[in-house]
Formats: structure tokens, C-alpha cells, sequence
């Protein structure tokens, strides 16, 4: 059965090389091969470099025995987060580098904007090329955009337009939180482990809430690891969240009706059989999309799991490219 893979990862040269240049987070060490998001947490690249870097040598053999047909290729480091004079240009490379592989591989990767948020303007503008020019299909943003910086601001807003007036969607990827409970036991706690989740969830949480899925319905947001843990707590987010209202909670919806109109889900990264089953009945098989994760999780591992959930045809056939089709991608 031929899939999509809305979550597939790379590193750009490029992006690299302004992450070693600078001394202040983030950036990567050359001695120790390590980025480091902020002081007390990093991350050691020598068990990922290589698969991030590569595409003919590795990557598209292993889609090719998967049948994965389609990979949505979004860039690792943070660079989007820099400040503009550092982000505009190499989000500017990143991007030209990305375009450059998906003619290499016609039909076989899909391009995912990287964007210098902090220069709102200037995001639009790359955006548009992106789309227009260069055919890309999504925007890879972050759970964060620094220290108390949140996606939700108004003044990203007018990016969040763009998205839908392009007719494309938003990936809300993690990147690590910024909160001491989680960064002083390292990037374990702080990232994939817990950090990575909670960070996320406040984001999407605070975009619901903004009002921003109500004055922008065309919006569309996926989400990995089946939703973030969310589809477990849907239902005490509607009823609480409804118990004391604030002027500032802008939605007209329960948190739940904005799932699978505007918010969808991904497998990546949660090989957890009783995941799958609440995200399943919690916003229903429609919502979830193929993600890999690849290569912080192998592509192997992620559709052995997946094939050895008890689905139907229909189903399985949804979850690995029907459901793309809602995002306007498609085999």
C-alpha cells in the first residue's frame, strides 16, 4: 500500500554552518558535535548527521521498500528562530537547498517552508515564493519562538493568513521549552521526552483559544505524535475550559470541534498501541496522518508498528494517503 509521510526530516549545509558559527543558543559546538538550544540543553548530532544530510544515499531506498511513495521534507535546526539578519538568509538557502532536492526526486519529496518569523514581513514574502515559486506545500513552524515568545501572538497572525489564503497548511513541530523544570535534567526531559509535549500542547491550546481557527476557518494545523496527548484530554479540556471564561478566550467552539476542521494529527514519534486507540476515538481515524519522524525515529520501526494495529482496509488506506487529500497533497 503506497503512503505519504507528512513528517520526514534534513539537515540543509547551510543551516548548519550558521549554527556553528554562532556562540550564543542555539548553536552547534564543532568539538563535541553537539547543538545546544539553550544553555543546559543539547544535543549530540553523531547518531543523526548523516540520515539528516543524505537523500539518494539511504533515505530513498528505504522509502522504496517501504512503498512510501511521498515524503514531506522539513528542516531540523531552528534557524527560523534566529534573529532576522541571521534567519532571513539562511532560511532563504534552506529552502532554495530543499527545492534543489525535490527536482532531483521528482514526485518523490514535497517541500516544507522554513520561515524568519521574527520578520513578519519578510516571512510572508518567502512564503509566497515557496508556494508559488518553488511548489512547497506546507509551513514547518515551532511550539515557541523564543523565551515567552508564543505562535499565537497577533502579530504572527498575518503569517497564519497567508497559510490559508495559499491554500496550504502549518506543521507545529517542537522545539525545546524554555521552562527550568523541564531543561534542568537535560535534553531527555526537556525535548522528545516530556518537554517537547507540553511545549506543544500550550501552543496549539493558545491558537485554539486565541480565536485565531474561528477568524481564519481555512486554517489548517497538523500535530505529531498522535495529537500531542490531547485526544486524552479532550474531554475535560471542553468542560473545563468552559467552567470560568475570560474576555481573552476567543473561541466559540469546545476545544474538541477544532479537531479534524482544522487540526489533524500525525503518527510520528508514538509507537504506543493505546495512543493510537485514543486519538482514534477521541477525533476519529479521519484526522490521523502518516508521519515517520525519520530519521530521530527509524521509517522501518514506525510502519512495522502501524501494520500491526488492527485496521481495516478503508482505514489503513486513510491513514497512509486518503486523508493527505484533506491537506491537498496527494499520490
Amino acid at each position: 500500500m503506497k503512503k505519504i509521510d507528512f513528517e520526514n526530516h534534513y539537515y540543509d549545509i547551510s543551516s548548519v554552518e550558521t549554527l556553528k558559527a554562532r556562540t550564543e543558543c542555539p548553536y552547534w559546538t564543532k568539538d563535541t558535535n553537539t547543538i545546544y538550544w539553550n544553555p543546559k540543553v543539547g544535543m549530540c548530532q553523531d547518531k543523526f548527521e548523516f540520515e539528516l544530510l543524505d537523500f539518494a544515499e539511504k533515505r530513498i531506498k528505504i522509502m522504496d521498500k517501504l512503498e512510501i511513495e511521498k515524503a514531506i521534507i522539513s528542516l531540523a535546526p531552528g534557524i527560523d528562530y534566529l534573529p532576522p539578519e541571521e534567519s532571513i538568509p539562511a532560511c532563504k538557502a534552506a529552502n532554495d537547498a530543499l527545492y534543489k532536492i525535490t527536482q532531483q526526486f521528482p514526485g518523490r519529496f514535497l517541500g516544507s517552508a522554513i520561515l524568519p518569523i521574527h520578520d513578519v514581513e519578510a516571512s510572508i514574502a518567502e512564503l509566497e515564493r515557496c508556494v508559488k515559486e518553488l511548489g512547497f506545500v506546507m509551513w514547518q513552524t515551532h511550539s515557541n519562538y523564543g523565551p515567552g515568545i508564543e505562535p499565537d501572538d497577533k502579530k504572527f497572525w498575518p503569517v497564519w493568513r497567508k497559510v490559508a489564503e495559499l491554500g496550504i497548511f502549518a506543521y507545529l513541530h517542537p522545539v525545546t521549552s524554555h521552562q527550568p523544570k523541564f531543561n534542568d535534567y537535560g535534553y531527555a526531559m526537556a525535548s522528545p521526552g516530556l518537554g517537547f509535549t507540553i511545549d506543544t500542547m500550550g501552543a496549539i491550546i493558545r491558537i485554539l483559544l486565541s480565536g485565531m481557527f474561528d477568524e481564519i476557518p481555512d486554517l489548517k494545523i497538523v500535530l505529531g505524535h498522535f495529537g500531542e496527548a490531547l485526544p486524552f484530554l479532550m474531554e475535560r479540556m471542553d468542560n473545563r475550559m468552559a467552567m470560568l471564561p475570560i474576555p481573552e478566550q476567543k473561541n466559540k467552539e469546545k476545544p474538541s470541534y477544532y479537531f479534524g476542521k482544522n487540526i489533524y494529527v500525525t503518527t510520528s514519534g508514538n509507537a504506543y498501541a493505546p495512543a493510537y486507540e485514543c486519538c482514534k476515538a477521541a477525533i476519529g481515524i479521519d484526522s490521523i496522518l502518516l508521519g515517520t519522524d525519520y530519521p530521530f525515529e527509524t521509517m522501518e520501526s514506525c510502519i512495522e508498528f502501524i501494520d500491526s494495529l488492527p485496521m481495516t482496509v478503508e482505514e489503513r488506506e486513510k491513514l497512509y494517503f486518503r486523508n493527505a487529500e484533506k491537506l491537498g497533497v496527494s499520490l
